[in-house]
């Protein structure tokens, strides 16, 4: 011990003047452990450098020094406990320490001793997996005094120190007493944990990558794979092995320690240059898989091409190993593509349909990604949403993810769904050339280049790790059977049935999930206020009205646990959003005018689109409040119940049917509380609402809230009509006619938003309706109203615009006419 106290001494103004260091603290750790005195501290590493350095970060945190010792009832303990490799003369000395702790609680009721583990990690190195006739490298934690003296030097600016989640000794002592046997059962655990805590945060041992393509040329299933690509393709075995390795060496990642570190710091440098922030939530949850050696996949939403660089450097930011990504191989040109694939990109193409070694190659690469135990990341979507809206998902990687649970993945595998949301995305104006009809530009130098020559003030950006899915339990509940189609062997499994079903319902519990941990912000709530108002104009009183309308609602009745409501008021949302270049305020006598103007009125519908899910609901009830005179809960509830698949299915809303009741009797409760609905009592005792007087500002103030509901609405009136006045249509014809009549609808009442036109959606609309049995096939394969049609096309109806509704009836007359009379409708959008 005096040996040690000499060499801190020694070593303290050297490690403080060559080292720099970060701590993370779980949140349990600073909600139970800053500010108290009975903690103890248990380290992995016995180096003095180590013990400095997390000396002065715990002092930093406001915890108790490391050498400050614990007095309990007169009685002096070490603040600091090691633990060694078992069968060693420090282990028993640890195992001696843990159950003099715990006889100090058997021996005083009030005694509460905190046992938080403390890593600290010189550069996150995570070693070199060895290769044959190589020697095998020492002990990370403990590597020596000269090793350590080479780290100091070369990797002292870059150190993590981790406060986990501590231990209450006082839950152990009673539970378990202080015997020998559970003294040796906690270092045992503790020496478990230090071994998860590195691999979360340093990852799996690194592989040279030759080794590992080559490694995977002679598996078994890639071995049977180009057996029958040569047969199928009738060429030698030599040449199918060459196209494997091709795509394999199209596929690998080249993940380099040394080039994350410099990235964190250039990101670093970026971020604080073009964001004024980034909010981050769920980061616990992360950290806590990671830590109870859960295999973990990262599914976000895809906005911008900023995803990639975003997420992962906020999970290092997190203190975790960054993912392995799934990226698009049209990233894969110089110089980004080295780049990204030594920060862990791996590349995938768009599709490989038909291509079955490309298949087989893939999949196997994936899968011992899994197996080795690096985090993954890929975006279900395929693709960045032009729209703002969450895309329909791409269920390839998904499947593939299930299918490694099959090949015998012994770690637990987690899935992460993760929201990015922005007050500025940059490609915004290219998306919206793209919809309207110009070709996706290749990705290029140039195209980065010139990005970067436009860098500016992003304002915030925002990453919430939503609720994990446990895929085993997950599939323990969707197919109870699962693990009968597991192969232990290392030949790749067959393909079960259930397999897509499966796998479809694990892809929307997924972008449920995603929404539901969605982020508001000052731009995307000022878009969706000023988007719904007449002309894009608020004042600006109204605008700020309006901002704390929508906050107050969603504070009150959250989305979701997970959601992100900013606690800022209107005027403060107000004044972040300003700093944009996206509104323009006229000042006059009677003070000032915000609005939205040309092309930037149409770039925000992709801010309001962010989080139209999280809206929709309360402003459908706000347009049934203007709509009626006097509503009950149970009318609206019964509109709404009849809505959720509609909404569902296009909004990825993740109420379910018959929560539709409660949620609607919350938020119309609170509109009554914001007296934006009045209440009264009917002669037979039922609780009746309304809409407050016309020429007052709290109606002006729902109108508003129900106009945002409008475009969705208006889109199920088109269709609805179309299928009442139609008779008999073929899908396609109904189709078509609806994208004109939107089309038409868009032209002559101002509707800017690219989707409300969209194709897609409105195919997705009229499949769900087909699947609630609002429509009927015939025999002739034509779609014909369900009885149900009519009256929920009125409800919708009744919601519209007097002048929205005529154009749509209409309009749909003309169509139906001309298609009768053997004419092809057309529709000038720019009439």
């Amino acid at each position: 011990m005096r040996l040690q106290a000499f060499w801190r001494t020694v070593l303290y103004w050297p490690i403080r003047l060559l080292t720099r260091f970060e701590i993370i603290l779980d949140r349990d750790t600073e909600q139970s452990v800053v500010g108290t005195k009975q903690v103890v501290y248990i380290m992995r590493s016995t180096s003095a450098a180590d013990h400095l350095v997390a000396r002065a970060a715990l002092v930093q945190a406001n915890l108790p020094s490391i050498d400050e010792p614990l007095l309990i009832n007169g009685q002096s303990f070490a603040r600091l406990m090691y633990v060694a490799p078992s069968e060693t003369q420090q282990a028993e000395a640890a195992v001696d320490e843990f159950q003099q702790l715990l006889q100090a609680h058997e021996r005083d009721s009030s005694v509460a001793v905190q046992l938080v583990p403390v890593g600290v990690f010189w550069g996150r190195k995570s070693g070199q997996e060895r290769r044959e006739g190589k020697p095998m490298v020492g002990d990370l934690d403990n590597p020596g005094m000269w090793r350590k003296f080479w780290l100091v030097l070369f990797s002292g600016r870059n150190i993590l120190v981790r406060a986990s989640r501590p231990v209450q000794l006082r839950d152990m002592a009673d539970k378990f007493g202080s015997s020998r046997t559970i003294a040796h059962k906690l270092a045992r655990v503790a020496r478990v944990h230090f071994v998860r805590l590195r691999h979360a945060v340093a990852g799996p041992k690194v592989t040279d990558r030759e080794l590992v393509i080559e490694n995977l040329l002679n598996s078994a299933a890639l071995q049977k794979a180009i057996e029958d690509e040569a047969k199928s393709k009738k060429i030698s075995i030599e040449q199918a092995r060459k196209t494997a390795y091709k795509y394999l060496d199209e596929i690998a990642a080249n993940y380099s320690e040394t080039l994350v570190r410099i990235l964190d710091r250039f990101m670093a440098w970026l971020w604080s240059r073009i964001y004024n922030g980034i909010h981050i939530e769920g980061g616990e949850r992360i950290r806590a898989l990671a830590q109870a050696g859960h295999e973990v996949i990262y599914v976000p939403c895809h906005r911008s091409h900023m995803d990639y660089l975003l997420l992962s450097y906020v999970i290092y930011k997190e203190g975790l190993v960054p993912p392995h990504i799934a990226a698009g191989v049209n990233l894969d040109f110089f110089p980004a593509g080295p780049l990204f694939r030594r920060g862990g990109a791996f590349f995938i193409r768009r599709s490989f349909k038909g291509n079955k070694l490309y298949s087989a190659v893939f999949r196997e690469y994936l899968n011992r990604l899994f197996q080795k135990g690096y985090p993954v990341e890929y975006f279900t979507e395929g693709g960045r949403s032009r729209t703002g809206r969450l895309l329909s998902p791409k269920t390839g990687m998904i499947a593939m993810t299930v299918q490694g649970m099959l090949r015998g993945q012994t770690r637990p595998l987690s899935i992460v769904p993760v929201y990015l949301g922005y007050e500025h995305v940059m490609e915004v104006g290219t998306y919206l050339k793209e919809l309207k009809g110009k070709s996706k530009e290749k990705e290029s130098v140039f195209q980065v280049l010139s990005t970067l020559r436009h860098l500016r003030n992003f304002g915030h950006g925002f990453v919430t790790f939503g609720e994990p899915i446990n895929l085993g339990e997950t599939l323990d509940t969707l197919q109870p059977n699962w693990r009968d189609a597991i192969t232990h062997g290392a030949e790749e499994p067959s393909r079960p049935k259930w397999l897509t079903p499966t796998v479809n319902i694990l892809a929307e519990q997924i972008m449920h999930r995603i929404n539901d941990a969605a982020a508001l912000n000052s731009v995307n709530l000022s878009a969706l206020a000023l988007l719904s108002a007449e002309q894009y104009a608020l004042t600006r009183e109204e605008l700020i009205a309006q901002l704390d309308i929508y906050t107050q609602i969603l504070r009150e009745v959250p989305y979701s646990k997970g959601s992100y409501v900013p606690h800022q008021s209107g005027a403060e949302l107000w004044q972040l959003a300003s700093i944009h270049d996206k509104f323009s305020v006229e000042q006059d006598d009677l003070g000032e005018m915000i609005k939205l103007e040309g092309t930037n009125a149409i770039a925000m519908t992709y801010y309001r689109n962010n989080i139209m899910h999280m809206m929709i609901v309360p402003c459908v009830i706000a347009a049934y409040a203007t709509a009626y005179s006097r509503f009950t809960v149970a009318e609206v509830a019964d509109l709404l119940e009849q809505m959720q698949p509609l909404l569902q299915d296009e909004l990825f809303v993740s109420h379910s049917r018959d929560r539709m009741q409660l949620w609607a009797h919350a938020l119309i409760e609170q509109l009554h509380e914001m007296q934006l609905l009045t209440r009264t009592e009917s002669q037979q005792g039922e609780v009746v609402y309304a809409a407050p007087s016309r020429d007052s500002q709290a109606y002006f103030q729902l109108q508003l809230l129900a106009r945002s509901a409008g475009e969705t609405l208006q889109r199920y009136a088109i269709v609805l009509e179309l299928l009442q006045q139609a008779g008999a249509i073929s899908r396609s014809d109904l189709e078509s006619h609806a994208v004109q009549l939107a089309e038409r609808l868009s032209a002559m009442h101002g509707v800017n938003a690219p989707e409300f036109f969209d194709r897609k959606v409105i195919s997705g609309l009229i499949s769900t309706l087909k699947s609630e049995a609002f429509i009927q096939v015939n025999a002739d394969g034509q779609f014909e109203a369900d009885a149900r049609v009519g009256p929920f096309s009125d409800r919708i109806d009744c919601m519209l615009e007097p002048a929205v509704l005529q154009t749509i009836r209409q309009s749909v007359q003309q169509v139906l006419q001309l298609k009768a009379l053997g004419s092809e409708p057309v529709v000038d959008s720019n009439t």
